[in-house]
């Protein structure tokens, strides 16, 4: 565990908070973050300057720098203790086996010597996966595949696992050798009996993508106009289900007073 801040630090990070942003600012600069690995976060400092201390802030105060050949981060909030660290000799920050958690806005209150308002700059952290074909999940709509005159409409739809911010979308057929459609949904068309027929759902995000390929065989496939297996009949309607029941009652009916009949009669003649 950390120990309690030194009387110096705690009262540089309250005249931060007290200064708030009434000094110059400059970002916020966007920085593209993979889970599970680091990013620098580079602070530009003014020519002549020299800094006395940083504030690093995010959703609360994180870390203070004293910069120097022996700078080291003094972790403020827990949830980054031992994935901070210090390059450049204070004046560059990195924050390693990043987690989508990380992903927030970033501010560095830089103190100088010879002015009380310190310098702020931002960085605006965007942490994602780097995708994989096993994350992307292709399914057919509700009800959605349909067969008119042996061509079979269907509607795919094309999504991550676990979901994802700033994905995009975009479908190919093999047989025409660009897009057909960008989306996460699409209405495509199968002639019944032409083969495989792939079509392929590729996912983007800022620092990735991938690809699924699917057959349209799996979702046409064995189906007639009417919805049902190829070569198979259509469902009886109610009416045809009523009258062969009826028919079968009627068999055993008959059947029942034959026996009787038959029986009478035998029994007579014993007598």
């Amino acid at each position: 565990m950390l120990g309690p801040l030194p009387p110096s630090l705690l009262f540089l990070l309250l005249a931060f908070q007290a200064v708030g942003a009434s000094g110059e600012e400059s970002g916020p600069v966007r920085l593209n973050g993979i889970w599970g690995e680091s990013v620098t976060l580079s602070l530009v400092i003014p020519s002549g300057s020299r800094v006395d201390n940083i504030v690093w802030n995010a959703k609360s105060t994180i870390a203070i720098v004293k910069p120097g050949k022996e700078a080291a981060p003094q972790v403020i909030d827990q949830h980054y203790r031992e994935r901070l660290r210090v390059l450049d000799r204070g004046y560059s920050l990195q924050i390693m086996d990043l987690s989508q958690e990380d992903t927030g806005t970033y501010t560095a209150q830089i103190a100088t010597e010879g002015t009380t308002e310190p310098i702020f700059q931002r960085f605006a952290l965007h942490v994602y996966k780097q995708l994989t074909e096993s994350d992307i999940n292709i399914i057919p709509g509700q009800d959605s595949v349909r067969t008119v005159n042996g061509t079979c409409n269907v509607t795919l739809n094309c999504s991550l696992l676990w979901g994802g911010e700033d994905v995009t979308y975009t479908w190919s057929q093999t047989a025409e050798s660009s897009v057909v459609s960008s989306g996460a949904s699409i209405l495509i068309s199968h002639r019944l009996g032409s083969g495989v027929s792939p079509v392929t759902c590729t996912a983007r995000n800022p620092i990735s993508n991938s690809s699924k390929l699917i057959s349209l065989q799996e979702f046409c496939e064995g189906f007639t106009s009417t919805g049902f297996p190829a070569g198979s009949s259509s469902p009886a309607t109610y009416c045809q289900v009523k009258g062969i029941l009826l028919l079968v009652v009627l068999g055993a009916l008959l059947a029942a007073i034959g026996m009787v009949h038959v029986l009478t009669r035998d029994k007579e003649r014993l007598d």
